[in-house]
């Protein structure tokens, strides 16, 4: 018999029973993946096919379009969240509309009630509600965005390490987790040797890389935690955020977001890059084209390099829901200025309002825990409270003994592994803090420094006080970094409650509150950096 019949034949039998594997249940909130093959080859899938998706038709009837991506060989796939329980319908939708197997495919599914644990799956994605300064998931609970900085764990982490990794992030506090998506200067290959793709004026794809992502992805949000992927890393040559034109930046970006928008994640669109001035409407015409043009569901970014601000500039920009900044070297005078008293403190009230988060603050060397503690609170009462991250200079380049660095300067071999680093003071530490406000109606609170009578740090920068308070000043927290003595304004003469937090220890202690009609005094008891806790009295009435 004829080969091609054969083929035709088998085909006709086979492909339908393939495709009735995308039309199984799937619970509300979950990613869902559609495969098909594709009897026609592309030499370059990335262009030859402008467009491959789905309209999907929810049980309510309403339409939505999603990218689809390449996979290697003839597989194709769309990866999708469904947001309704009920029957869902869908069509693919190819711009090689001779393609048969690619374009104009009909099929169904049903998605059913979750019975999923974590809140990602719960509550839906993350949103970000106009009006406010933080995240939320889809049901409106706040969602505080504490951040682990994981440069390279997704691209050489082995299986049972990102497991292990995992486990910890989750069990200390945090929420999400910051990784690459692609080779950088950091991470010029993966831990097989390959790279997310080649060429520069026209690209090419390498799917096999994206595989192992794939994992790492779907396990973080395995964990209940969200995946704040970098698309294009923009600081030197090596990079694809300044290596590649505006075309094939986009391109890279839109495959990115085809694979992984069906994930709980947070797009961070650029990292380490410089997104103002020469480079503004750069980053501005890629934002618009990846994020604009394409239906997505999930929060966006951008990831600056260090103390630099682009709120004021990218204002407008509808599809930028986040501010990310970065302070994450040291804790020096002009460091301690800019973020206490830079344009992040004096422009966020001015600009439309957007959760500001430090998404990389000072880096933890195992010895610094303190200035890691500084570093992290300044940051996070410096706007209104939304978050804050944490690094470590053996996590983020996801070291072994023996290993160092790429293209990060001359470093002594790494004494200790990536795993050990976890248990750092610091990385602790910023657990407390995340359990900390969890405990608070955090949302609330906006920076009040106005309250101080007195600010220490203006004759010396390292003992800058930083002031948090709900709008009605029911509550007011102060940030002291060092010991010291606190005064404040009691504006409206109230009777406050009083407690000390402390960060290093987590644990609470009563203070005691010299005056309180004119004004407060309090003395921290610590011999390191404290939060003092004020609570209005309740006035009982009988």
């Amino acid at each position: 018999m004829d080969k091609k019949l054969i083929f035709i034949i088998l085909y006709t039998l086979i492909y339908p029973l393939f495709l009735s594997g995308n039309n199984s249940k799937i619970e509300k909130w979950h990613k869902k993946e559609f495969v098909f093959e594709s009897r026609q080859s592309y030499d370059n899938p990335l262009y030859d096919v402008d467009f491959f998706g789905a309209e999907f038709i929810s049980p309510s009837g309403k339409k939505m379009i999603v990218r689809g991506f390449w996979d290697g060989g003839t597989t194709w796939k769309i990866r999708f969240m469904p947001d309704e329980t009920g029957r869902w319908k869908y069509r693919t939708v190819c711009s090689d509309q001779m393609n048969n197997q690619l374009n104009g495919i009909e099929g169904n599914f049903t998605c059913v009630r979750n019975r999923s644990k974590t809140d990602i799956h719960r509550r839906g994605p993350l949103k970000h509600l106009p009006g406010t300064y933080h995240l939320t998931y889809n049901d409106d609970k706040p969602f505080l965005y504490i951040g682990c900085t994981a440069w390279n764990g997704g691209l050489i982490s082995t299986v049972d390490e990102w497991e292990k990794y995992l486990s910890n992030r989750q069990t200390t506090g945090y929420s999400v987790i910051q990784l690459i998506t692609t080779q950088w200067r950091g991470g010029p290959y993966n831990a097989e040797n390959e790279k997310a793709f080649s060429g520069v004026d026209k690209i090419i794809i390498n799917p096999s890389f994206f595989k192992r992502l794939d994992d790492r992805i779907d396990r973080i949000n395995d964990y209940g935690l969200v995946a704040a992927p970098v698309m294009l890393w923009a600081y030197g040559d090596l990079n694809p955020g300044s290596l590649l034109p505006e075309e094939s930046a986009i391109k890279l970006a839109e495959y990115i977001l085809a694979r992984y928008d069906g994930n709980h994640v947070i797009w961070t669109l650029g990292g380490d890059g410089k997104f103002t001035d020469e480079n503004e409407e750069r980053w501005k015409n890629i934002g618009r084209a990846v994020f604009e043009k394409n239906y997505h569901r999930n929060i966006t970014t951008l990831h600056p390099h260090g103390f630099s601000w682009y709120g004021s500039d990218f204002n407008e920009e509808s599809w930028l829901d986040m501010i990310s900044y970065q302070t994450g070297h040291t804790n020096s005078d002009n460091a301690i200025r800019w973020k206490t008293q830079g344009p992040v403190v004096s422009e966020w009230k001015k600009l439309i309002p957007r959760p500001v988060i430090d998404t990389e603050p000072v880096y933890e060397n195992g010895h610094n825990a303190k200035e890691v503690r500084n570093s992290a609170y300044w940051s996070i009462f410096s706007t209104p409270v939304a978050g804050v991250s944490y690094g470590s200079h053996t996590i983020w380049p996801w070291l072994r003994i023996g290993d160092t660095p790429i293209n990060h300067g001359k470093k002594d071999p790494s004494p200790i592994t990536w795993y050990d680093a976890l248990f750092h003071e610091g990385s602790m530490q910023i657990g407390y803090l995340s359990g900390f406000f969890r405990g608070i109606e955090w949302w609330k609170l906006a920076p009040a420094n106005e309250l101080l009578s007195e600010q220490p740090g203006l004759k010396s920068l390292p003992r800058w006080q930083s002031v948090l308070a709900t709008g009605d000043r029911n509550m007011i927290l102060v940030y002291v970094p060092v010991k010291d003595k606190i005064k404040l304004r009691n504006i409206d003469a109230r009777n406050y409650t009083a407690q000390w937090f402390d960060t290093a220890g987590n644990t609470f202690m009563k203070a005691d509150i010299i005056g309180q009609n004119n004004g407060l005094e309090a003395h921290t008891p610590f011999d390191s950096d404290a939060i003092f806790i004020l609570r209005k009295k309740k006035i009982n009435l009988y």
